[in-house]
């Protein structure tokens, strides 16, 4: 019988034999946050990678500054898809990191702090049979470890579904205004502030600017270049999810009169993205205040926690709420799908 694997190449990697890149919690300082920064979209990701292998509550005392990165899982991170030749894996995957040494150089102002730097975050890369090696800078280590306060978490998986170095600095930027306390954050950017955040020239080649008599902003092509793409990348978070305008976008174009002076985007998050994402968790918290029945289910699924598991009784509310049908007309099937969404709030 025929099978797709008939078609295969000898030495090519099935989409199957690579791995899952991880969907890991990590974190970074608000002050590396707001760098200044100029890795590509994979040396991010591979940055972003090592940061999960790391635990960013411990001492820098306590961990080891040289972390190791399983290729098949780097490669998943890239997007490499079916069909790859494994046998170029480690030579292509070394071709795209082994500059970020010199490409993580970071910028830091922070002048509040009176804190000025210039320095590189990895010392440098290494390349062996069946993974790289990272060596972070000691100097910089305490932007990722040891953190107590002033630090920001992310969620891996966000960083590496995106195609579009412009995106990882955008997440960057709305999770460090995100105010966790709000169902729904707002903000309001001019075109100013977007070429500062994405370095996008004033003037110039790159700078969408056409000569004065011909126009002047571009604004078209700065939309589709580099709104559209951000919007495209951070659809597909979890963590930060874009609120979709009524007129199909995940923008509105502020406007005085007839004239575009911005643009204000909405967001939703969760600090627990692994259990349910931005959205979901919204949705859940709607469906509470039309239904306080579903949160009386909350609660009793919050106290069962700390108090030892005891048999219900027959005239339970649990039972109750069973015999009823909820967990299947709410849209959930089992109590283990709903303890985990309400546990996450």
């Amino acid at each position: 019988m025929y099978t797709e694997r008939d078609n295969e190449i000898r030495g090519q990697m099935s989409f199957n034999d690579l791995y899952e890149p991880p969907e890991r919690t990590f974190a970074i300082s608000r002050v590396f946050a707001r760098a200044h920064k100029n890795m590509s979209l994979n040396e991010q990701k591979t940055l972003v990678y090592a940061l999960t292998q790391i635990d960013f509550t411990k001492s820098i005392e306590k961990q080891d500054n040289l972390i190791k990165l399983d290729k098949k899982m780097l490669a998943a991170a890239f997007g490499f898809k079916e069909g790859y030749d494994i046998n170029h894996l480690s030579a292509d995957l070394y071709e795209e990191i082994k500059l970020l040494p010199e490409h993580s150089g970071i910028e830091i102002a922070d002048k509040d702090k009176g804190l000025f730097s210039n320095g590189f975050v990895v010392a440098s890369v290494s390349r062996f049979k069946n993974h790289f090696r990272i060596e972070l800078s000691r100097t910089y280590l305490s932007l990722f470890m040891g953190l107590e306060k002033d630090y920001l978490t992310m969620w891996s998986i966000d960083i590496f579904r995106m195609m579009n170095k412009r995106s990882v600095q955008f997440y960057e930027f709305l999770r460090e205004i995100t105010d966790t306390r709000k169902d729904v954050n707002v903000c309001e950017l001019g075109v100013k502030k977007l070429k500062e955040l994405f370095d996008i020239p004033k003037e110039g080649k790159g700078s969408y600017m056409r000569p004065a008599d011909k126009g002047g902003f571009d604004r078209h092509n700065f939309e589709q270049r580099v709104i559209d793409p951000l919007c495209d990348d951070l659809r597909k978070s979890t963590m930060i999810t874009l609120i979709v305008q009524a007129d199909g976008k995940y923008y509105e174009k502020i406007k005085q009169g007839n004239r575009v002076v911005g643009y204000r985007f909405a967001w939703l998050f969760t600090a627990r993205p692994g259990v349910a994402s931005a959205e979901e968790t919204y949705e859940l918290k709607d469906q509470i205040d039309k239904d306080p029945k579903l949160l009386k289910v909350a609660k009793n699924i919050v106290d069962g926690k700390k108090k030892p598991k005891k048999k219900p009784k027959e005239t339970g509310f649990v039972e109750s709420c069973n015999d009823d049908g909820y967990l299947e007309k709410n849209g959930f099937s089992s109590w283990d799908e709903l303890e985990k969404k309400l546990i996450s709030n």
